[in-house]
Parts: C-alpha cells; structure tokens; sequence
C-alpha cells in the first residue's frame, strides 16, 4: 500500500506549510547541517531536493519449529542504492547475536538461552560467493564486503542462508510464551539503514534501544508444523487453502463488522476445525512499504476480530485483531480497545487514516511493537489494558509510518506515543493519565541523570533510557500541546507524516516542521525541553493583597518553559484559578498578575502535580 494515499486530502490542506525557511535560533547538530547543505534536508523541515532512503524487497522462506525455537531461513534481497554514494560493502544486521557469548547487554538474558546466534551457511552477492573468512563480525553487526562497488541509482541482490536457535526463557520482545506458543522477532538478516546523516546505521542491538529500519516489501513464507496457527505482519495470501470455511466466514464478518467477531474459538480447536489440513503448512504473507516483520505462531491461542472505517472518503476499513491464551481473562476486550484506538488516531487524534490493513495484538509480554503486530503482556486491569494497547497500536504512524530513528532518537517516538493517546486513557476513566510529568519532576529532572534528549539513546542506562524518552520527552510534547492547541498540533503532526511518510525525518525536522506550521520560530520552548540540561522552577514573588486587590509576580527560574498556575484562596474558603500556558515566557523570565477580586485573598499556591517543580517550596504563600 501507498501510504501516500493515506495523507492527500492532509497534504492538499497543509501544502501551503513550509514553503520557505523560518529564521531559527534552535540547535542543529553538525551533521544534519551537513545534511541541509547537501540538499537532502532543508531549514523549512521539508525533504531536500537531493533527498533519498535506500530500500530492499526481501523474499524469504523459513522453516520455524517452536517446540525447538529452531528457524532456517533463506533469503533473496533485492538492495537499491538511491544514494549518490558509491557503497563498498554492507552492513547486515543479525539482531540474534546478541545471545551469543561474552556480547555487550543492557537487558538481562536467562543464561540457557547464550548460543553460537546466527549462523551463516551462504552469502552470495550478485551472484558472487562470499567466503566467510572476509565476514567481520561487529556487535550484532555482520559487515560484508562487497565483491564490486554498488554504484549509486543501481541494485545488489544478496541470498543468505542461515539458521538460528531463537531464545527458550527469555522474553526479550519476542520468546516463548507457553510449550507450543511463540513470537518471532529480529529473526532474519536484515541489510541496515543506510541515509544522508550518518551514513551506514552501525549501532549493535543491546537490548535496549529500540530499532532503525528501511522501508521494504516482504514476500515471506514461514513452514509450520501440523496444528500451528500464525498471525503476522502483512497480508496472509493462502487463507482459503490454510483456513475451514467456518473460519474463513467469521474472518470475512470481523472485516466488515464493528462489533468484535470470535474468529478461532477454545471449541473450534477441540473439534479439529481452524485448519484444513492435519499437516504442516506454509503460511504465506506479502507486505509493502514496511519497515520490518514480525510474527506470532500457536496451537491453541484464540482469535478476536473486528473492524473500523479508518478512511471515511474511501470507505477502507482495518481489522483489529487479539490474539490470546485459552481462557485469559486478559485478552478479553483488546480487540474493542485496539479498534477504538485506530478510529481515534485517524480521524480526530492525528486525524490522518490509519495505513494499513491490520493490528494485530498477540498475547505476549511487556509491550513491543512492529509493523500491523503489537506483543503485548497480559494485564487484567482495564485502564492498564487500554495504555498498553493504546501506545503500542499508536507507534504505527511513529516509527512506522513516519521512519523515526528510534535507535538513536527514542524520545521522538515514545515522547509522541506516551502523550498522543492519553484522551484514550482518560475516556476510559484515567484521572491521572500525565502521571509521567510527575514521576519526572520528582525522580530525574534536574539531577545529574537529566541528560538532554539529543544525547543518542544507545547512550543511555536502562534507568535514564526509560526516564527520558517516556517521561521528559512526553513532558515536553505534552505542554508544548497545552501552549499551541490541540488543533495547531494536531495540524503540526499531520504536516508531519504528509512530509515525511515512508523516509526518515530527524528530530530537526519535526522542530522545523513545528516552526513552519506554527508561523514562528519554537526554539525558545523546543531548545531547553529538548536539547539542553536544565529543570523548571517557577516562584512566587512580591505577593501583597490589600483588601481585595492582588498582585504578584511569578519568575521562572528554571530554564524549562512551564504554565503558570495560580490557585487562589479567598477568606470565606472558597477558591479560583487562573492559568497560563508556557507561552508567557516566550520573551521573558517574569510574569505579573494584578486582579481586583470580590472578597479578600487568604492564600496564593502556584502549580499543580501536572506542572513539574524543581523548588516546590517557594509556590505557597498565607497571607494576613
């Protein structure tokens, strides 16, 4: 599918955006500014006319034993060099590695599972073998020479054969969730992201940060033993061979219906009724423009299904899928949740159609997600269900859609993803959804592990990793919302993803875009939340209320652009507020307020648990 399709009514809306460059004091790192004056990027947060992403159509057949979480694999990958750079050799990323011995790890890993990791049986570009004794091992990297220079504007076809032993205990966004129930990740060499800024994508897979990925088509068939099930990204292309008509009519209604269809039922497995063959099976699927696949096999997991209108002016509908453990209370009710979240992120949330054809949510652990498939811990508290749903289902327009590098920008993403679906939470009852400015305030902000967002994630420990992107950088999105208006922003995510769809923006580019949409120049706000060491701390000062008259003065001592707001207390008890948005700092550090109210003021408190403080105490005066 086109994603472009998805966004040209936005597009035509927003086309007058950016057309020209808005004068700017925010930071731009030396390599996107190397970038900019390439012509690959530009000062308006435009792609530049020089703009280009490498892409690869990958062909695989796999053998997947999830008894033995043994997979052997073959792969044909057609790389098209759009860069004007001459390429010598490629980076291919085996994401597996990282169980092997002695590798650098952020993330804990049972020690039954430390293996020999992928192993290379072939490796033959264009054609050419590539004798292993030329393979150089780097991380979870393999780079390979390339027999003859990839010239730019020209293809490689590169075929792998390999085998690996995928993880038995650990459950590391992908693992095994019962004796006979697996979800397949980072599975099959992958050639890296290649782009304008840094050039090859060399990061090795820690466990930790999260991914970087070209946008690519996926022909893939996975060989299962008899009885499995699988659910993955894409589009299955063989159902009526692999399904009985019993299923394939409760699939059929699920794709047309809005109410949540019991596809493949704890009963349809007992009478031997979900497969037509007793056999093993290939299972056959083909996605387009995707930037990875993931997939999810059973012998007994159930399957709900639905789905919504997610493109009014063309009619086109997405299924909203959950896939769960017999009898899991858990798993009950995803489905609704996960349609909900699509016709929210594409009408009113972002407003921009959801792309693709599926979302499925399997079962899992913890909350990961990947093109059309979310693995998803079982959790039995609704509220916690519609967060983890509603986040992870949320990551397909951002890094799906929009090709954020969340390996060394994770904040982009994650900051966008923890606060765009909080109404979701609140709707379902949340009455504390931004509880993350306050966990920031209290446990990081300020402190020596309050690293700026433009330090690379790979850079950071588990602790800050998780603090930063999820907390200081939702944070920020979240206030920098309140400042400009649910609809501005809304206007600023679409210019966003109609800009970038399907190519890889920087973090530059989302601030320029925020400036172009905005009509000025954000780096006042976007440099102290984004890019620099700082806190916030707002004071009260020269307080004084003479009969019914009250002035004072707030100051900002922390560098943090924050709202002010005033909770007045009157004599009799009673109360009233006043609020502003961080916009009062634009051009200054104090703010005066002078009101003349009905009754005399008792008390002054500033802020609220959703306004983080570095310096609480100095926000509260009683006055005589």
């Amino acid at each position: 599918m086109d994603m472009r399709k998805s966004v040209v009514m936005v597009a035509a809306m927003l086309a007058g955006y950016g057309l020209a460059a808005q004068p700017t004091k925010l930071y731009v790192p030396t390599n996107v500014q190397r970038a900019i004056e390439h012509g690959t990027r530009t000062m308006s947060g435009v792609p530049g006319p020089t703009y280009f992403h490498n892409s690869s159509a990958y062909q695989i057949n796999a053998t997947f034993n999830p008894a033995t979480a043994k997979l052997e694999g073959t792969e044909t990958v057609t790389y098209h060099n759009a860069s004007p750079d001459t390429l010598k050799y490629l980076v291919v990323r085996l994401y597996p590695n990282i169980f092997q011995p002695g590798m650098f790890r952020q993330m804990e890993v049972d020690s039954a599972d430390i293996n020999r990791g992928v192993t290379i049986s072939q490796v033959q570009l264009n054609g050419v073998t590539v004798p292993a004794s030329k393979f150089h091992f780097v991380g979870t990297n393999l780079v390979v020479p390339l027999p003859s220079a990839l010239e730019p504007k020209s293809l490689l076809k590169m075929e792998v054969s390999w085998d690996v032993t995928l993880p038995n205990k650990t459950q590391l966004r992908l693992g095994r969730y019962d004796s006979t129930s697996y979800f397949v990740a980072y599975w099959y060499p992958q050639i890296a992201v290649y782009d304008d800024v840094n050039g090859w994508s060399r990061e090795s897979y820690t466990g930790l940060a999260e991914f970087y990925n070209d946008f690519n088509s996926y022909d893939v068939e996975v060989n299962l033993p008899a009885g499995y099930v699988a659910w993955a990204t894409g589009v299955l292309q063989n159902q009526s061979a692999l399904f009985t008509d019993k299923i394939l009519g409760r699939i059929a209604q699920a794709q047309a219906s809005d109410s949540v269809v019991s596809i493949i039922t704890a009963n349809d497995y007992c009478d031997g009724d979900v497969l037509r063959s007793k056999g093993e099976n290939t299972w056959h699927f083909k996605a387009d423009n995707v930037t990875d696949f993931a997939f999810g096999t059973s012998t007994h997991y159930v399957w709900d299904g639905t789905s919504v209108e997610v493109d009014s002016a063309t009619g086109r509908r997405a299924m909203a899928n959950a896939v769960y453990k017999v009898g899991s209370i858990e798993g009950r009710g995803i489905a609704a949740i996960a349609r909900h979240t699509l016709l929210r992120l594409s009408t009113d949330l972002i407003g921009v159609p959801y792309p693709y054809p599926h979302n499925t949510i399997w079962e899992g652990n913890s909350g990961m997600e990947f093109p059309m498939m979310c693995n998803d811990g079982p959790v039995e508290d609704t509220l916690e269900k519609v967060f983890v749903t509603s986040h992870e289902v949320s990551h397909s327009y951002f890094p799906f859609m929009v090709g954020t590098n969340e390996t060394l920008y994770g904040w982009v993403d994650e900051g966008l993803v923890t606060f765009i679906p909080k109404a979701i939470e609140q709707e379902a009852g949340n009455k504390n959804a931004h509880y993350y400015i306050a966990s920031y305030s209290r446990h990081v902000m300020g402190s020596s592990n309050d690293v700026p967002l433009s330090v690379p994630t790979t850079e950071l420990s588990a602790g800050t990793y998780f603090m930063q992107n999820y907390g200081r950088a939702a944070a920020g999105f979240y206030f920098l919302n309140d400042m400009l208006g649910k609809e501005t922003f809304r206007k600023v995510m679409q210019e966003f993803i109609h800009r970038w769809a399907g190519k890889h923006p920087t973090p530059t580019d989302l601030a320029l875009t925020f400036n172009a949409v905005v009509g000025e120049d954000l780096a006042w706000f976007w440099n102290p939340w984004f890019y620099q060491y700082g806190y916030a701390d707002l004071a009260l000062s020269n307080v004084s209320a003479k009969g019914n008259d009250l002035s004072l003065k707030v100051q900002k001592k922390g560098s943090f652009p924050v709202p002010v707001k005033l909770t007045i207390t009157f004599a009799d008890g009673a109360t009233t507020s006043v609020y502003k948005t961080a916009a009062v700092w634009k051009d200054g550090n104090t703010w005066t307020f002078k009101q003349k109210f009905e009754k005399p003021v008792t008390k002054v408190v500033l802020g609220d648990r959703d306004i983080p403080d570095a310096f609480p105490e100095n926000n509260s005066i009683t006055l005589k």
